[in-house]
């Protein structure tokens, strides 16, 4: 195993990831719903429980593209599942807390439940060795709008795929930051 690449590595990463859905979900979650044809009241103040299941959904999504990421980039985290647990924990139980006021805890239990179960399936997904960003994006525009949906076209897939594809380039970058220059990350002062 690298030196780079320790528990404490692995648990910095999912914090680190955790703070950075925060903000892709912010600056994002419009793009991507529009690219995905998620059906969205014109305005969210009158009915905002739509706006919160898209971001919520989003976010699982991001979860599994970020853990997707690590796999990709990290052989060390295919041959530590340690690492993928310790990674995945952190980036969940971060990115949940922080947008808790705004999303999580403004959810029913019945949509909680959903967003778990649907997280469950793209993280389920995201760490089987074979898959791609393809498949994250597709996955996801089932769970959105359910399996053979006439709003899942082409198109859609690939608006879908490229939000994908520019999350993940974050995440990766983010990698490569605390793998090259581990002074400007929070495991540095540990």
């Amino acid at each position: 195993m690298s030196k780079a690449i320790t528990n404490q590595f692995a648990e910095d990463l999912g914090y680190t990831y955790g703070g950075c859905i925060r903000d892709l979900i912010r600056f994002t979650a419009r793009e991507a719903s529009r690219v995905s044809k998620a059906k969205l009241p014109l305005f969210d103040f009158f009915n905002e429980s739509p706006y919160l299941q898209f971001r919520a959904l989003w976010s699982a999504l991001l979860q599994a593209v970020a853990i997707r990421t690590v796999l990709d980039n990290c052989p060390e985290y295919q041959e530590n599942e340690k690492l993928v647990k310790k990674t995945l924990f952190q980036m969940n139980y971060h990115a949940e807390e922080v947008m808790a006021d705004k999303i999580f805890r403004r959810l029913s239990t019945e949509e909680l439940n959903e967003y778990e179960n649907k997280k469950q399936q793209l993280i389920t997904l995201a760490l089987r060795p074979d898959t791609v960003k393809a498949d994250l994006a597709d996955l996801f525009l089932e769970l959105l709008h359910g399996k053979g949906s006439d709003r899942i076209n082409d198109k859609t897939r690939q608006g879908t795929l490229k939000q994908v594809t520019l999350s993940a380039e974050t995440f990766r970058r983010l990698i490569d930051v605390m793998t090259k220059e581990p002074e400007k990350t929070k495991a540095a002062g540990r």
